[in-house]
């Protein structure tokens, strides 16, 4: 026959397996969060980079495109921002990209990307400057749908 204390050792042993059972759960959950959080925000940088690198092939100003050489850098560059009648995908140069957004919808969800362009200080390329220089960043940010924001950040030079 079976005694009370065997009962109770057979309780506890069922009772420290049920924790180590949820404390091994909890890992493999958390494993995955990780596993899917990662894919997230790797579509998120994609998207950004594809972006930041596209904007390198362009003209570095409106002023610059084709053959045209400004004779006064920076003064004869042109505002920032697309040219009447410029969309995208038929920018020409760098600047084109302030203020372009989209949407992405992949197989990890939706993706809304904003990108802002700015002329950057000669002296110190990480201040925004508010004259035209030979200098200009690109932001690209992502938003993922769980709101989780990712950036990147180019700086063009004209020279």
């Amino acid at each position: 026959m079976v005694d009370t204390s065997e009962h109770i050792l057979l309780v506890a042993a069922l009772f420290i397996f049920a924790l180590l059972q949820l404390g091994l759960t909890r890992v493999l959950l958390n494993n995955n969060k990780a596993m899917v959080r990662t894919e997230l925000d790797y579509t998120a940088v994609a998207l950004a980079q594809n972006i930041a690198d596209e904007s390198r092939t362009k003209a570095f100003d409106e002023a610059s495109t084709g053959s045209y050489i400004p004779l006064k850098v920076p003064d004869d560059f042109s505002l920032i921002g697309s040219d009447m009648g410029e969309t995208y995908p038929y920018f020409d140069d760098f600047d084109d990209y302030h203020n372009y957004t989209r949407t992405d919808t992949t197989q990890h969800g939706i993706y809304k990307t904003k990108c802002r362009v700015e002329y950057m200080q000669e002296s110190d390329l990480s201040q925004v400057s508010s004259v035209k220089t030979a200098y200009k960043r690109l932001h690209v940010e992502v938003v993922s749908e769980t709101q989780d924001t990712v950036g990147v950040t180019y700086i063009k030079s004209y020279y």
